[in-house]
């Protein structure tokens, strides 16, 4: 019968003097505020580090200094079995042998010739690629890049157990799971295609055999309010989170519905605008998604009050993320709506609101509104680059929704 692991390494135990210890190990916070994770081998009296390239936010370790995140937590620990599973082998291999904590570290990193490394393909074959919208095949692999910590991973550590936390990890976003994992299936069809002939399978594992790709989920027809309930939050006085989430949102909707990451990161405040590149489509358009909000007399105040040094707002000194301050605000948010007796409201939805009652209410133009929330056209995208940027249009727009929504 033949031997299972367990009973493998119950015989290497017994066999080697000595067995190589495989632990975690969470590193001092950067800058950024992020804290890299390294895998100890602690083996003949030696220690070595091995880097993971994976991060983890203040929110991902717990009071006791222990991992929380638990997508994260798994990645970890598959590292810290696939290194011990390869201890194994490399002390069966050299029985008898002393082996230097180095020797030992040297021999179960290094990378096997056949070990094909899926963000490599993937980007590759994206450039070569005929697709029309590459971009949605970029975000993907930022999006998983962001799950797993780092920017390599071998085609054999994805399978049906990967991919499920993984689209767990998207739970809560509207598209993100079917989008981004039928992104990888197709990758992941393609390289096997690449790579997979009659006479050699350099890419055995096929996961997709048995996960499923999510359908995307039915839209949420009710993103945004209508001006009563935007009324109610205007007009709503609380402190701590509340009181925060309340003053982010109002800030939002007045400033044309610029979004949490936006808050965040923009840096130039300047005759009275707010002047800065739309994050979400900066690095897709050749005007960067540039625009200039005007500060209205309604939300200077607010402004004032969140001013930051380096940044418009001081959000970046409080939050080490622009996710975590998007977290903070919806999770204020849920006390502003049970506060006043509303349904619930996502922070995203000031950006819906106003287009919405900019046109229905208003009767704004579409093409002033798309304008106003930096869209781009493509059927005009060739005469835009003929016409010189004016935001007075949008500005002037933005005054008559603050004009209708503070009337009586």
């Amino acid at each position: 019968m033949p031997l299972s692991c367990q009973d493998c390494r119950k015989f290497a135990a017994q066999n080697f003097k000595e067995m190589a210890t495989v632990k975690s190990e969470i590193g001092k916070p950067k800058k950024d505020g992020l804290r890299k994770v390294s895998i100890i081998i602690c083996h003949s009296g030696g220690r070595k580090r091995i880097p993971t390239n994976i991060y983890l936010e203040a929110s991902d370790i717990t009071r006791s200094g222990n991992i929380g995140n638990k997508d994260k937590k798994h990645l970890i620990d598959d590292i810290i079995d696939k290194y011990r599973n390869r201890i194994y082998n490399v002390e069966l291999e050299y029985t008898g042998i002393a082996l230097s904590v180095d020797d030992l570290v040297s021999k179960i990193t290094a990378k096997k010739d056949n070990e094909l490394d899926f963000f490599t393909f993937a980007e590759e074959w994206i450039e070569r690629s005929k697709l029309k919208y590459k971009e949605g095949h970029r975000a993907t692999l930022n999006s998983l890049e962001k799950f797993i910590g780092r920017r390599n991973l071998p085609f054999s550590e994805i399978t049906y157990d990967f991919l499920t936390r993984y689209c767990n990890s998207l739970d809560g976003m509207q598209r993100a799971p079917s989008k981004h994992l039928g992104n990888i299936r197709q990758i992941f069809k393609e390289a096997r295609l690449t790579y997979n002939t009659e006479t050699q399978t350099l890419i055995p594992n096929s996961p997709f055999e048995r996960f499923k790709v999510p359908k995307d989920k039915p839209k949420n027809k009710e993103r945004d309010i209508d001006v009563e309930t935007l009324r109610k939050i205007i007009g709503y006085h609380g402190t701590g989170l509340a009181g925060f989430a309340r003053d982010c949102y109002v800030l939002s909707f007045f400033l044309i519905g610029m979004n949490s990451a936006d808050m965040y990161d923009a840096r130039t405040f300047k005759d009275g605008k707010i002047c800065y590149n739309r994050k979400k489509t900066r690095t897709r358009r050749d005007d960067e998604a540039y625009i200039e909000v005007e500060v209205i007399d309604e939300i200077k105040p607010l402004v004032k009050k969140y001013r930051g040094n380096s940044r418009v707002f001081s959000f970046s000194s409080k939050y080490v993320s622009e996710n975590n301050f998007n977290k903070a605000i919806n999770n204020g948010l849920k006390k502003v709506c049970t506060a006043i007796g509303i349904r619930k409201v996502e922070f995203y939805s000031a950006r819906h609101s106003w287009a919405t009652i900019a046109r229905n209410d208003l009767g704004i133009d579409k093409g002033t509104i798309s304008d106003a929330l930096n869209h781009i056209d493509d059927n005009m995208a060739i005469t835009d680059r003929y016409i010189k940027r004016d935001f007075s249009n949008i500005n002037i727009a933005n005054r008559k929704v603050a004009d209708y929504v503070f009337s009586l």
